[in-house]
């Protein structure tokens, strides 16, 4: 069977700093590529040959639907929160190209983004674009997978009946019989390596960044694990926020005290981000998959839930978590980490990985668990791969990555100024169109108002006396 699966990088493609800043391969967001890399190797089969498309949404057509067609048995689609506002036109632009495909479309742990209540009035102005992808998709496959009980309830709402719940394929990365042994109620060990990861952008980002602030003073030498891509710009380019004294409540800036006084890095694959987490004792944040990565290299971790996306996943799968307006601004680090009770966990771990086996079979997708080596294969090219350290910014000093910075500058420079000119000529044009269109109405007025004025007198001349007294009252003034 031949797979193509959309996905912003092969998971045995070596990224480069260079590489990952030009092609944004991270997908404006490293933890996309847990969840695609888990769904790769969840499909590694004998038989199958799984080849990986990096087209990004916004550019996929139409036009790419002939193309889908030849080179795949099954189009794969492993996807998070979508069902937003700001992923309206994707959507849009998915059905269409869906529309056209002849081959089938699979959905992997999709989800809706709303408000930490779980109110689906919130969704409203995205529901016309769901029932259009959701619509598609269905039209070629068994069932579309969600990401939780929320997810479903919304399509539900909508009309959906064949929605499986499966929460995020990333969680099952190390396949069956995986258990995260840590009971509730132990004590943090002491000088414990803390990993923190937090998202820039979140309703109650006030109360998020003092609970930042509280934990880098418990633990001064913790490491702020970022996941975006403008995280990876502000390492790598740097900023003037100091010298201006500018900042925000969020890490955006350079001023920030996550980014001043911690040890801060960027993964930019998820192999060596696990690999990296592995050797801390704790991971807490508002990062979904920054706290799945953890646990998934053995590292406890709690979430922070923010919305109804990090909370969804978080309750699907019994990861501990807490509701972040629930938690005061000092909030205790080691009072987190005696509730990171894994128990729950554990016990549905083996249900939720059985459930998303039976959809994959459902869709027509072997597993390696059952058809295949287990991932063995898929680990032996992990394990043979050279992939970097997440970035740091002292890894940025060299006069060769100096050298290549001001290229990029000057190449952005130049993209920039040819949009800008491509914009002023369009502005120009359309200006010059405008003209046209008010030179052409003034000239159909004068006209009409001529033709009028040439009526009047001919009706003047033709009708009688009190005719003309009554088109003299009823003309304007």
């Amino acid at each position: 069977m031949r797979i193509l699966m959309q996905a912003g990088n092969d998971p045995f493609s070596v990224p480069s700093i260079e590489s990952t800043l030009v092609r944004n391969s991270i997908r404006g967001n490293v933890g996309n590529l847990m969840y695609t890399n888990a769904a790769y190797r969840h499909m590694s089969v004998p038989d199958a040959e799984i080849r990986v498309d990096t087209t990004h949404f916004a550019e996929l057509t139409v036009a790419d639907a002939d193309r889908i067609n030849d080179e795949c048995d099954v189009f794969v689609l492993p996807m998070a929160n979508a069902f937003k506002s700001k992923f309206i036109p994707h959507m849009h632009i998915l059905a269409d190209l869906i529309g056209k495909l002849r081959v089938p479309v699979v959905v992997f742990g999709v989800g809706a983004q709303a408000k930490l209540d779980y109110d689906t009035a919130f969704l409203k102005p995205v529901d016309e674009a769901v029932k259009r992808f959701v619509g598609a998709v269905l039209d070629r496959s068994a069932s579309i997978g969600v990401r939780g009980e929320f997810t479903q309830r919304y399509l539900g709402e909508l009309g959906f009946r064949d929605v499986d719940v499966i929460g995020c394929p990333s969680v099952y990365f190390r396949g069956p019989g995986f258990r995260m042994e840590h009971p509730g109620g132990q004590a943090l060990p002491e000088g414990a390596r803390i990993a923190l990861s937090t998202a820039l952008r979140l309703a109650n980002a006030e109360l998020a960044s003092a609970i930042n602030d509280s934990v880098l003073e418990q633990h001064p030498g913790l490491t702020y694990f970022a996941q975006e891509g403008r995280d990876l710009q502000t390492l790598y380019w740097g900023d003037t926020a100091v010298a201006a004294r500018r900042s925000m409540p969020m890490p955006d800036l350079s001023s920030h005290p996550l980014i001043r006084s911690a040890d801060v890095c960027v993964p930019l694959e998820p192999h060596s981000w696990m690999d990296a987490l592995a050797r801390y004792d704790f991971a807490l944040g508002t990062r979904i998959h920054g706290n799945i990565a953890a646990l998934v290299a053995g590292t406890p971790a709690f979430v922070l839930a923010h919305d109804s996306r990090t909370l969804e996943l978080s309750r699907y799968h019994h990861i501990p978590h807490r509701v972040i307006t629930d938690l005061d601004a000092d909030a205790d680090v080691a009072r987190l980490y005696a509730e990171a009770d894994y128990t729950a966990f554990n016990a549905n771990y083996a249900e939720g990985f059985q459930r998303l086996l039976d959809f994959m079979t459902r869709n027509g997708l072997r597993n390696t668990y059952e058809h295949g080596d287990g991932g063995a294969e898929y680990d032996r090219r992990v394990r043979a791969a050279e992939f970097p350290s997440p970035f740091r910014r002292s890894e940025a000093e060299s006069v060769q990555d100096l050298l290549f910075r001001i290229t990029m500058l000057r190449e952005q420079n130049k993209a920039i100024a040819r949009q800008a000119a491509r914009a002023e000529k369009k502005a120009a044009a359309q200006a010059g169109h405008i003209k046209k269109l008010e030179a052409a109405l003034a000239a159909q007025r004068e006209s009409s108002e001529k033709r009028l004025r040439a009526l009047e007198a001919q009706a003047k001349k033709r009708l009688p006396t009190k005719a003309r007294r009554l088109v003299k009252r009823l003309a304007p003034k």
